[in-house]
């Protein structure tokens, strides 16, 4: 290359990066992206997942699952699908294609229910030889209709009589601990150890029984969260997060951490030492010592500019193969239609659109969501499956360090792997204006691109419509021109 030619190699892609003032990061990373998966470094466009078969009439508004250990099925069947639907219970196998069932009604329409799965044993139920036979069982809850139980056995649903109505609950230490409750912002509740249907104190044995921990904070402030977290309980509120230790009443201690809590319990989400969520500018991420800031300026664009903070309580989290995916409402729509997801294992974040979630479930290493905006789906997304979502991609503006040259004469090249020839948009734009080509990829053949743009400053940008699944090979090459003043 002489004094008036250059080249910019971009090797590989590397997600989301919004910090800065748009100029001159490195053009891995996009100042604006949407739907494209940049696992190992890739860029190949995000899919919208498959569809369960079965469907409901109306929205799901929680989906849940109950492993049944004890119970007949054989094993491709033993999971159950859970769906709380327009105030009525609703189960299916997860492997089956047998239709949704009817277990239960009566309960409050469009009320979220939070839940865990247990094990108790009935009275009276035995084997053969006199030995309890124990059952699994669903426990779901929420502060307006309290908390139930689905047994795994008979597959019929109880009310369980607790001594407050629980928005929130968890397993800890063998107990099940419960929040959330209206007009009481402060209280923790826990049942007798192995028993989730007794809540009663005992004053002779203090550790076989029941009961409640108070905690105020003085400033209107409430549990919102409960999370078992390695061997303690996080109680988060919405500007604090409190550690429980111990193992018995005897024992507990409560310590409050460093740093604030989170404003939607369910964007509260723990992967190995850290439990990331949602808080009010972004993004906050608890180490088992402070909840601080996490990344917040990697994504501040899409946080002041596109989220709507008004519908932010329909927020709804999940982690799953070590990516944190937070469905957010943006573009001023009224429900989650848009996941931002963190990649914790390579440090990136993504954007995905054109997708609308009520709620997450993660079944071992499976991310199914209920849709926001599509009533009673149930999808499985995956990154190998389903319809191809349009995508695109925006550098941050480049001046190359030289910004007396006016850059012109951009060349590209490219390889893409695709399934078949499709149309994919490459463009370059100046701060004078956008010079862009729609290019017919031929699969495998490497590409050459001439694009007559000038400018001091230029960025890439590259879409596409396709619904042909396709790869960008080993990135991509500019060869520019540099005119001097």
């Amino acid at each position: 290359m002489s004094a008036y030619e250059t080249s910019v190699v971009i090797p590989s892609f590397a997600g989301l990066h919004q910090s800065g003032d748009g100029y001159n990061y490195s053009m891995r990373y996009a100042r604006t992206m949407e739907n494209v998966d940049v696992s190992g470094g890739s860029f190949t466009p995000m899919r919208e997942g498959i569809r369960l078969a079965q469907t409901l009439d109306l929205p799901i508004q929680t989906l849940a699952y109950l492993h049944r250990r004890y119970s007949e099925p054989r094993d491709l069947f033993k999971t159950l699908l859970v769906a709380i639907s327009a105030g009525s219970v609703y189960t299916k196998t997860l492997n089956g294609n047998d239709e949704w069932v009817e277990r239960y009604s009566g309960l409050t329409p469009l009320e979220d229910f939070d839940w865990l799965t247990y094990e108790i044993n009935r009275e009276g139920d035995t084997d053969s030889e006199g030995v309890p036979s124990p059952v699994d069982v669903l426990l779901f809850t929420n502060a307006t209709d309290g908390m139930f139980c689905l047994y795994g056995d008979t597959l019929e649903v109880e009310p369980v009589q607790t001594p407050y109505k629980f928005g929130v609950i968890a397993r800890f230490n063998e107990r099940i601990w419960g929040t959330g409750i209206k007009d009481m912002p402060d209280s923790l509740v826990y049942s007798a150890p192995y028993d989730p249907f007794d809540w009663e104190a005992q004053t002779e044995i203090p550790e076989d029984g029941a009961g409640e921990i108070m905690q105020p904070s003085w400033d209107g402030d409430s549990f919102v969260a409960l999370r078992q977290y390695g061997s303690y309980l996080i109680a988060i509120k919405r500007n604090a997060v409190w550690r429980v230790y111990g193992t018995n009443p005897g024992e507990f201690v409560i310590q409050q951490q460093y740093g604030g809590g989170t404003i939607e319990e369910n964007t509260v989400a723990i992967n190995k030492a850290h439990v990331y969520m949602l808080g009010s500018n972004g993004i906050l991420r608890y180490d088992g010592i402070s909840v601080s800031p996490f990344q917040q300026d990697t994504i501040r664009k899409l946080m002041e500019e596109q989220v709507n903070h008004d519908a932010l309580h329909h927020s709804t989290a999940a982690m799953c193969n070590g990516i944190y995916y937070l469905a957010l409402p943006i573009n001023g729509s009224v429900f989650c239609n848009a996941i931002l997801e963190y990649n914790t294992l390579e440090y990136t974040f993504a954007l995905r659109t054109n997708i609308n979630v009520q709620s997450f479930l993660v079944i071992d290493d499976r991310l199914f969501y209920t849709s926001a905006l599509n009533p009673g789906i149930v999808v499985e997304l995956r990154r190998d499956q389903g319809a191809v979502l349009p995508c695109s991609w925006e550098s941050d503006y480049q001046d190359l360090d030289n910004k007396s040259s006016t850059k012109s004469a951009f060349l590209l090249y490219a390889l893409v792997e695709a399934e078949a020839p499709f149309e994919l948009y490459f463009g370059i734009r100046t701060e004078k204006k956008l010079k862009q080509k729609v290019v017919m990829v031929k699969p495998g053949k490497p590409m050459r691109l001439h694009l007559n743009n000038q400018g001091r400053f230029f960025r890439l940008e590259i879409r596409s419509y396709s619904a042909i699944p396709f790869h960008i090979v080993g990135g991509v090459k500019i060869d520019l021109e540099l005119d001097p003043d």
